[in-house]
Protein backbone atom coordinates (compact mmCIF):
# COMPACT_ATOMS: atom_id res chain seq x y z
CA UNK A 1 0.00 0.00 0.00
CA UNK A 2 1.80 3.63 -1.23
CA UNK A 3 1.72 6.29 1.36
CA UNK A 4 -1.05 8.86 0.51
CA UNK A 5 0.26 12.40 -0.56
CA UNK A 6 -1.87 15.35 -0.01
CA UNK A 7 -1.64 17.95 -2.92
CA UNK A 8 -3.06 21.47 -2.66
CA UNK A 9 -4.53 22.75 -5.79
CA UNK A 10 -6.29 25.67 -4.60
CA UNK A 11 -4.96 28.29 -2.81
CA UNK A 12 -4.56 32.27 -2.15
CA UNK A 13 -1.24 34.12 -3.62
CA UNK A 14 -0.37 37.78 -1.56
CA UNK A 15 2.66 39.79 -3.27
CA UNK A 16 4.54 42.18 -1.70
CA UNK A 17 7.77 43.60 -0.98
CA UNK A 18 10.47 44.64 1.61
CA UNK A 19 13.85 46.08 1.50
CA UNK A 20 16.79 45.05 3.59
CA UNK A 21 20.39 45.42 4.84
CA UNK A 22 22.01 42.19 4.49
CA UNK A 23 25.63 41.32 6.41
CA UNK A 24 27.52 38.43 4.50
CA UNK A 25 30.46 36.16 5.18
CA UNK A 26 32.62 39.14 4.88
CA UNK A 27 32.19 41.96 7.10
CA UNK A 28 30.63 43.62 4.21
CA UNK A 29 26.56 45.58 3.70
CA UNK A 30 25.24 45.23 1.38
CA UNK A 31 21.31 46.81 -0.03
CA UNK A 32 18.91 44.65 -1.37
CA UNK A 33 14.75 44.67 -1.97
CA UNK A 34 13.04 41.41 -2.27
CA UNK A 35 9.69 40.99 -3.99
CA UNK A 36 7.80 38.34 -1.98
CA UNK A 37 5.21 35.37 -3.09
CA UNK A 38 3.43 33.85 0.08
CA UNK A 39 0.68 30.99 -1.46
CA UNK A 40 -1.16 29.75 1.28
CA UNK A 41 -4.60 28.57 2.23
CA UNK A 42 -7.25 29.27 4.68
CA UNK A 43 -7.21 26.86 6.73
CA UNK A 44 -10.19 27.71 9.42
CA UNK A 45 -13.80 28.63 9.66
CA UNK A 46 -13.41 31.13 12.22
CA UNK A 47 -13.22 33.80 9.30
CA UNK A 48 -12.43 36.93 11.62
CA UNK A 49 -8.82 34.95 12.86
CA UNK A 50 -8.49 34.65 9.70
CA UNK A 51 -8.13 37.74 8.48
CA UNK A 52 -5.78 38.63 11.62
CA UNK A 53 -3.62 35.90 10.44
CA UNK A 54 -3.43 37.34 6.94
CA UNK A 55 -2.68 41.06 8.65
CA UNK A 56 -0.30 39.60 11.25
CA UNK A 57 1.14 37.91 7.79
CA UNK A 58 1.55 41.08 6.13
CA UNK A 59 2.52 43.37 8.76
CA UNK A 60 5.44 41.42 9.63
CA UNK A 61 7.17 41.35 6.05
CA UNK A 62 6.26 44.78 5.01
CA UNK A 63 6.55 46.44 8.48
CA UNK A 64 9.01 44.49 10.99
CA UNK A 65 11.52 43.24 7.89
CA UNK A 66 11.47 46.38 6.05
CA UNK A 67 14.76 48.43 6.36
CA UNK A 68 15.67 45.56 8.54
CA UNK A 69 19.00 44.39 8.98
CA UNK A 70 19.56 40.51 8.34
CA UNK A 71 23.08 39.13 9.88
CA UNK A 72 23.64 35.70 11.02
CA UNK A 73 24.89 34.52 13.95
CA UNK A 74 28.64 34.36 13.18
CA UNK A 75 28.78 37.59 11.65
CA UNK A 76 31.93 39.81 12.54
CA UNK A 77 30.64 42.50 13.59
CA UNK A 78 27.84 43.21 15.76
CA UNK A 79 24.95 45.66 15.27
CA UNK A 80 23.64 46.18 18.59
CA UNK A 81 24.39 49.90 19.05
CA UNK A 82 22.07 50.30 15.40
CA UNK A 83 17.84 51.51 15.91
CA UNK A 84 17.38 49.16 13.06
CA UNK A 85 15.25 46.01 13.72
CA UNK A 86 17.82 43.42 13.65
CA UNK A 87 17.38 39.75 11.83
CA UNK A 88 19.50 37.25 13.00
CA UNK A 89 19.19 33.77 10.88
CA UNK A 90 21.42 30.66 11.18
CA UNK A 91 23.34 31.10 8.61
CA UNK A 92 24.56 33.82 6.36
CA UNK A 93 20.96 35.42 4.81
CA UNK A 94 21.44 33.90 1.64
CA UNK A 95 18.03 33.88 -0.45
CA UNK A 96 17.25 30.17 0.69
CA UNK A 97 17.67 30.50 4.21
CA UNK A 98 16.23 33.65 4.23
CA UNK A 99 13.06 31.90 2.88
CA UNK A 100 13.21 28.71 4.66
CA UNK A 101 13.10 30.68 7.92
CA UNK A 102 10.52 32.92 6.60
CA UNK A 103 8.13 29.71 5.58
CA UNK A 104 8.57 28.82 9.35
CA UNK A 105 8.05 32.64 10.59
CA UNK A 106 4.93 33.67 8.88
CA UNK A 107 3.37 29.54 9.81
CA UNK A 108 4.12 30.23 13.72
CA UNK A 109 2.35 33.75 13.15
CA UNK A 110 -0.72 32.34 11.19
CA UNK A 111 -1.14 29.67 13.98
CA UNK A 112 -3.10 27.05 12.16
CA UNK A 113 -5.71 30.08 10.89
CA UNK A 114 -3.97 30.23 7.51
CA UNK A 115 -1.12 27.94 6.33
CA UNK A 116 1.65 28.97 4.04
CA UNK A 117 2.27 26.80 1.89
CA UNK A 118 5.55 28.14 -0.02
CA UNK A 119 7.24 31.46 0.40
CA UNK A 120 8.98 32.30 -2.75
CA UNK A 121 11.82 35.24 -2.66
CA UNK A 122 13.19 37.17 -5.55
CA UNK A 123 16.15 39.57 -5.27
CA UNK A 124 15.61 43.17 -7.52
CA UNK A 125 19.22 43.54 -8.19
CA UNK A 126 20.57 39.86 -8.49
CA UNK A 127 22.14 39.18 -11.92
CA UNK A 128 20.88 37.31 -13.25
CA UNK A 129 17.88 37.51 -12.09
CA UNK A 130 16.65 34.00 -10.06
CA UNK A 131 14.31 33.21 -7.52
CA UNK A 132 13.98 30.66 -4.73
CA UNK A 133 10.81 29.16 -3.37
CA UNK A 134 10.56 27.34 -0.11
CA UNK A 135 7.90 24.71 0.12
CA UNK A 136 8.64 21.78 2.45
CA UNK A 137 7.74 22.11 5.95
CA UNK A 138 10.58 20.31 7.45
CA UNK A 139 13.86 22.92 7.74
CA UNK A 140 17.26 21.79 7.71
CA UNK A 141 18.98 24.53 8.02
CA UNK A 142 17.33 25.89 11.54
CA UNK A 143 19.02 24.48 14.26
CA UNK A 144 17.27 23.04 17.50
CA UNK A 145 16.46 25.45 20.36
CA UNK A 146 19.44 24.08 22.20
CA UNK A 147 22.03 24.42 19.48
CA UNK A 148 20.73 27.58 18.61
CA UNK A 149 20.63 29.71 22.26
CA UNK A 150 23.69 27.41 23.39
CA UNK A 151 21.64 26.59 26.67
CA UNK A 152 19.48 23.65 27.67
CA UNK A 153 17.07 25.95 28.75
CA UNK A 154 15.51 29.15 27.85
CA UNK A 155 12.39 31.85 27.83
CA UNK A 156 10.64 29.91 25.18
CA UNK A 157 10.21 26.68 23.99
CA UNK A 158 11.22 27.63 20.46
CA UNK A 159 13.90 30.11 18.28
CA UNK A 160 12.07 32.98 17.09
CA UNK A 161 11.76 31.60 14.11
CA UNK A 162 9.34 29.55 15.89
CA UNK A 163 7.01 31.89 17.69
CA UNK A 164 4.55 33.73 16.89
CA UNK A 165 5.38 37.40 18.05
CA UNK A 166 7.26 39.85 15.82
CA UNK A 167 10.49 39.32 17.55
CA UNK A 168 13.32 38.56 14.94
CA UNK A 169 16.16 37.77 17.60
CA UNK A 170 16.79 35.21 20.70
CA UNK A 171 18.63 36.55 23.69
CA UNK A 172 21.55 35.82 25.37
CA UNK A 173 21.37 34.02 28.49
CA UNK A 174 23.71 31.97 30.83
CA UNK A 175 23.25 29.72 34.22
CA UNK A 176 22.28 32.97 36.32
CA UNK A 177 19.67 34.29 34.01
CA UNK A 178 15.94 35.09 35.42
CA UNK A 179 13.95 32.72 33.05
CA UNK A 180 10.80 33.69 34.40
CA UNK A 181 11.22 37.65 33.25
CA UNK A 182 11.80 36.94 29.40
CA UNK A 183 12.68 40.81 27.85
CA UNK A 184 9.89 43.06 26.97
CA UNK A 185 8.99 44.00 23.62
CA UNK A 186 6.40 45.41 21.72
CA UNK A 187 4.05 42.45 20.59
CA UNK A 188 1.81 44.54 17.83
CA UNK A 189 0.72 41.53 16.40
CA UNK A 190 -1.39 40.59 19.14
CA UNK A 191 -2.81 44.12 18.83
CA UNK A 192 -3.83 43.55 15.16
CA UNK A 193 -5.43 40.29 16.28
CA UNK A 194 -7.30 42.53 18.99
CA UNK A 195 -8.38 44.99 16.74
CA UNK A 196 -9.89 42.76 14.15
CA UNK A 197 -11.78 41.17 16.86
CA UNK A 198 -12.80 43.94 18.64
CA UNK A 199 -11.31 43.61 21.51
CA UNK A 200 -8.78 46.49 21.07
CA UNK A 201 -10.30 50.18 19.94
CA UNK A 202 -7.87 52.15 18.09
CA UNK A 203 -9.34 55.52 19.18
CA UNK A 204 -12.03 56.41 21.75
CA UNK A 205 -15.72 57.61 20.63
CA UNK A 206 -16.28 61.00 20.66
CA UNK A 207 -14.33 63.83 19.19
CA UNK A 208 -11.34 65.81 20.56
CA UNK A 209 -10.51 69.24 20.68
CA UNK A 210 -7.22 70.12 19.22
CA UNK A 211 -5.12 73.17 20.49
CA UNK A 212 -2.65 74.43 18.04
CA UNK A 213 -0.19 77.39 19.29
CA UNK A 214 0.21 80.65 17.59
CA UNK A 215 -2.40 80.16 14.96
CA UNK A 216 -4.94 82.32 14.52
CA UNK A 217 -8.05 82.46 12.13
CA UNK A 218 -8.10 84.92 8.87
CA UNK A 219 -10.83 86.41 6.88
CA UNK A 220 -9.73 85.76 3.44
CA UNK A 221 -11.73 88.40 1.41
CA UNK A 222 -11.92 88.10 -2.59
Amino acid sequence: MSDQVDVVNSYTTFRTQFSATLLQAEAALYSEIFDVEIDFVWSSSEIAMGNAAFLKLKYFLEETLHQSIFTHKAAPVTLSELDNNIVIFSHVPTSDIIAMTLHSKLNAITRGYIEVISVKLTSKFENPSMSFTYSDDIYPALPSLEEWVGQKKYYYTSPWWGRSSPETIDYDVDENTDLTQPPEYDNVLDEIEQVVLGELKLKEAGGEVIEINDWKPEIVKD
